[in-house]
This record gives C-alpha cells, structure tokens and sequence, in this order.
C-alpha cells in the first residue's frame, strides 16, 4: 500500500507540476491563461484575473505538500488535489453545456476545445487522489519502505503522470494517423455518369438544326457518290416497267 501511495503522489504530482509551470513560468503564460478563463463562461471577466491567481497558487501548494515525505502533507496534498480537480471537472462539463468551444489550457496551449476526455481525465484524477488519500489515512502504522522499492514506484507513477499532460497531443495524433485517406486509384477510376448534354459533334448539331443529321463521318466526295449512283441505278431498275423481252426470258427461265 506505501508503495501505491507513491506512485500516486508521484503520479498527481506530476501532473500538478507540469499545470503549475505552464501557467506561471513567465508573464506571457499567465496572461494568456487569464485570457482564457472568461471563455469557459464560469467566472465573470472581472474575477478572470483573482480566479487565474487562485489557480496557480492552489496548484503549486499541491506540488509543495506532495514532495514532503510526510503522511500528513500526503493526505493534505491529495485532498487539495482532489478538490481542485473536481472544480476543473464541474467548470469542463458547465463548459460543455454551454457550448462556448473554449479551449484547453491545463497544460499550457492547445487547439483542443474542452470535451468529454478532457472530464473524464479529471474525472479519474480525483478518484485516484481521493482514494490514495484515504489509504494514507487508514494506514496509521505504515511498513518501512526500501529506497530501491520508492523509485521504482516514483518512476511507475511519473510515466502515467506525464502521458496525462501530453493527451491532447496524443489524441491529435493517433487521432491523424487513423484516418483513412481516398486512394488515389479509386479517385482516378471513379466511373463517370453521364450528365445528360448533348456530346454530338458541332457538325451534327448543326445537321440537326438544318434537317439533316449526320450520324457518321463526313461524306467522301468520290466514294459516296459512286455508291449513291449505284443504289439510284438499282432502285430505277426495280421502278423500270418490264418489257416483252423481260417477260419471255422470266417465262423461258
């Protein structure tokens, strides 16, 4: 149990530290966070600046209470931490509700607008704090622990720790890589319906206009009218009226 005490303190405390420096490590920072507080629409613009203050020093004290090896600043760090990350997580779900698109900043900048990962992180945050608090409070004669056995679950606790603060990031991209693009074979061989307009040539079209429509290539000049005669001559010979001649070489044959 002290060891996951530790991992857990290591783990909050992490994520706490990261918060704490992404908003005060520099004028710019904070402004920037107090800039952003209005748009969750939870405190009015003229507290932005006190609440932003508030913030930050509730978030460095969890650091500092955390880092003492004591279990009284244990259960005192984790139940600051806890209640911290309970106000975060009511204010994202006001947020959501509300529809503002305001974006995260518990880790600094960021292009994601707060959403349901960003509740269930601090969701499963205060839980994890809660419950460690509660067993650093039931745990009144606590085992020796070994200092192989606390780095060891320092270290299991800073790695869950640091991939909270980078979930956007990580969301981003496996988020990227997932989507699956339109090959381009299947843009390139897309059957294409016809639309409905009239492909005929400019000379069929004006046949059509004229009277007259050229169904297939443009008439040879010599060719066509040897064979035009050859279909008159052909059909005059049907149209002849049969003479005597005809009519005893039909009788002889």
């Amino acid at each position: 149990m002290q060891y996951l005490v530790i991992a857990v303190r290591a783990m909050i405390g992490v994520v706490f530290l990261i918060a704490f420096l992404s908003k005060a490590a520099g004028r710019a920072r904070f402004a920037a966070f107090v800039e952003s507080v209005p748009a969750m629409g939870v405190v009015p613009t003229r507290l932005a600046g006190p609440a932003a203050g508030a913030v930050v020093t509730a978030e460095g004290a969890v650091c500092a209470l955390l880092i003492v090896p004591s279990a009284d600043a244990t259960v005192a760090g984790l139940a600051l931490a806890a209640g911290l990350l309970s106000v975060f997580a009511a204010a994202i779900a006001r947020t959501m509700r509300r529809g503002t698109g305001a974006t995260c900043r518990c880790f600094g900048a960021s292009a994601a607008p707060l959403g349901r990962r960003h509740l269930l992180r601090n969701v499963l945050l205060t839980a994890i704090s809660a419950a460690a608090g509660l067993m650093t409070l039931a745990n009144q004669a606590p085992a020796p622990v070994t200092a192989t056995g606390a780095i060891l679950a320092a270290l299991a606790g800073l790695v869950p720790g640091t991939l909270v603060t980078v979930l956007d990031d990580l969301a981003e991209l496996f988020g990227a890589s997932t989507a699956k693009p339109i090959p381009h074979s299947t843009r390139a061989h897309r059957i294409r319906r016809p639309s409905g307009r009239n492909h005929a040539s400019p000379d069929q079209r004006r046949g059509a206009r004229g009277g007259t429509v050229f169904a297939g290539p443009a008439p040879h000049p010599g060719r066509d009218q040897a064979t035009t005669g050859a279909r008159r001559a052909a059909g005059d010979e049907g149209r002849r009226p049969a003479t005597l001649g005809d009519r005893t070489r039909r009788a002889g044959g």
